[in-house]
């Protein structure tokens, strides 16, 4: 399994409230709902940001992350090359998302503590 995080950044227009609500309730269901989704994503989990810091650490500037699993990476380059994600997908990014602030990160997990 290969998992794609991405560390999200809202439109300067939204308040991180709308941002979120948005996000949850219009954007997921619609990711969702794509036959590709259906087809190639295994996981998809949104992190929400909390607000919590812990004394003498440096808060993030990322509204969120949402972590997305595929089976490999050629799973990955199917589904975003898709009609389904170029189509509905991006276009809805759009709207709440400042896509070129946002930032990717594929990984394999390595667990320590299970």
């Amino acid at each position: 399994m290969v998992k794609l995080s991405i560390l999200m950044v809202r439109r300067n227009d939204f308040t991180y409230e709308n941002f979120l609500k948005y996000w949850r309730e219009v954007h997921a269901p619609l990711f969702a709902a794509q036959l590709e989704a259906k087809k190639y994503v295994r996981r998809y989990i949104q992190d929400h940001r909390t607000g919590d810091t812990l004394p003498g650490t440096t808060p993030s500037n990322f509204d969120g992350i949402a972590e997305i699993w595929f089976d490999d990476i050629a799973g990955a380059e199917a589904f975003f090359g898709s009609d389904g994600y170029k189509k509905n997908v991006i276009p809805d990014e759009e709207e709440f998302m400042n896509r070129k602030r946002c930032e990717l990160l594929y990984s394999h997990e390595y667990n320590v503590i299970t």
